[in-house]
């Protein structure tokens, strides 16, 4: 019991040294690491869909050269 009492008086003392370092900058620092993390996902989403669009771009490509085989020259074989 004493010694989670210890662990606990000396989580609050870093807690408490930690806010009195950052001060007036504690807002700004959440604010940079939240903001890297939100660009980190939208970079990573834009990622996904330009796959996706380049995915489809191809699948249109094939489609579109076995509709002109077909119109030219009969069925695909």
């Amino acid at each position: 019991m004493l010694l989670k009492y210890i662990i606990a008086l000396a989580i609050a003392g870093l807690a408490i040294l930690f806010a009195i370092i950052l001060g007036d900058y504690g807002p700004w620092y959440l604010s940079w690491v939240l903001g890297t993390g939100f660009m980190i996902l939208v970079a990573a989403s834009a990622g996904v869909l330009f796959e996706a669009q380049d995915d489809a771009r191809k699948a249109d490509e094939k489609q579109a050269r076995d509709v002109s085989r077909v119109v030219v020259g009969g069925l695909p074989h």
